[in-house]
């Protein structure tokens, strides 16, 4: 018998949560798409395999509603830091030090620019420790395409990092 979806809940809430700040450029995005997973995962969850790894099936969820949030003509074009809210939400997250802070702001903005395919993989394979061989899997995509996906990604956040 399923685990009731509540206990699912508890233990991968938070992790959502920074995947969905991770994907999307906003922290009103980064909530939609919280929710909007956690309604697919609800409402598929009889569909959902136990031999399958929870958290595996929930991140492909949330990327596959991430491409659904992407293709909504009316999706907000908003400007990561767009608030002080949201800079003190992303401050709140990052090392004390001044310079780690600045150095960690850098990178997010970086991040933040990537097309959303490539932030996507970066996203997954880098705070989410996933294999190549696993975002394949998510992603549904071949693992070389991964691959070219993370070199394609590092090449233009270093780029961009040697840059400012």
């Amino acid at each position: 018998m399923k685990p009731d979806i509540s206990q699912y809940i508890k233990i991968h809430g938070k992790d959502l949560g920074r995947l969905c700040s991770s994907l999307c450029q906003n922290h009103f995005d980064a909530e939609d798409l919280y929710q909007a997973t956690w309604e697919k995962v609800i409402r598929n969850y009889k569909k959902y395999d136990e031999s399958r790894p929870f958290d595996k099936w929930l991140w492909s969820i949330c990327i596959n509603a991430h491409k659904d949030m992407l293709k909504n003509p009316f999706r907000r074009r908003v400007v990561s830091f767009d608030s002080s809210e949201d800079l003190e939400r992303i401050l709140l997250s990052v090392p004390t030090t001044e310079q780690d802070r600045d150095d960690c702001i850098v990178l997010h903005k970086a991040i933040s620019r990537l097309e959303p395919q490539k932030r996507q993989v970066i996203a997954l394979y880098y705070f989410k420790d996933l294999s190549t061989a696993e975002l394949s899997q998510i992603l549904n995509i071949p693992e070389g395409t991964v691959k070219s996906r993370l070199s394609s990604a590092r090449a233009q956040i270093r780029k961009e990092l040697n840059n400012e």
